[in-house]
C-alpha cells in the first residue's frame, strides 16, 4: 500500500518541490522527506481533502524549514525547467518558459508557487488549501499573474 502511495504522488510532490527550490537534488531530498514525513504522520490525514495537497503541504513546510536553517532564500532565476509539465507547458518553447520564469520573478513566492503549482495541473482548490487561501483567492490570484506576463511578454515584441 505505501509503495503504491508513493507510486502515485511522487511526481506530483517532485515536481512541487523543485517549482519551490529550482534544486533537483534538494528536491529529491524534500520528497523522500516528505513521504516519511506522511507515514508518520498519516493519522493527521483528513480525507476530505486530496492526498496530493497534503503532501505538498508537508513539502512545503519541510522546504520552509529548509530555508529558515540555511537562512536563504533559493531563487527562480536558475532555473532553466518547470518540473512535471502539464501539456499547456510542454507545448511552449524553452525560450518563452524561461522568460516566464524570468518574469515570475517579480512576484512573491507565495504567488510563484501558487502560479507553479497551476502549471503543475493542480486543482484553484487544491492550491487555496496547500497555500491557505480560497479557491476564489488562488484563482483570481493565478488569472492576475497569468494576465501580467502576458501583457509583459506582448511588450517586449
Amino acid at each position: 500500500m505505501i509503495e503504491e502511495f508513493y507510486k502515485n504522488y511522487y511526481h506530483i510532490v517532485y515536481g512541487f518541490l523543485l517549482s519551490l527550490c529550482a534544486d533537483p537534488s534538494m528536491a529529491e531530498e524534500l520528497t523522500a522527506e516528505t513521504f516519511f514525513k506522511a507515514i508518520e504522520k498519516i493519522h493527521t490525514y483528513d480525507p476530505k481533502y486530496k492526498p496530493s495537497t497534503w503532501l505538498c503541504t508537508i513539502g512545503k513546510n519541510l522546504y520552509y524549514n529548509e530555508c529558515r536553517r540555511k537562512k536563504r532564500h533559493l531563487p527562480l532565476d536558475e532555473a532553466s525547467y518547470i518540473a512535471a509539465p502539464s501539456p499547456e507547458v510542454l507545448h511552449m518553447k524553452k525560450d518563452e518558459a524561461q522568460q516566464i520564469l524570468k518574469l515570475l520573478e517579480q512576484f512573491s513566492e507565495e504567488n510563484r508557487q501558487l502560479f507553479l503549482m497551476r502549471l503543475e495541473g493542480m486543482s484553484f482548490r487544491d492550491i487555496g488549501l496547500a497555500l491557505g487561501m480560497s479557491e476564489t483567492l488562488a484563482r483570481v490570484t493565478y488569472f492576475r499573474i497569468k494576465s501580467k506576463i502576458r501583457s509583459e511578454m506582448e511588450g517586449e515584441k
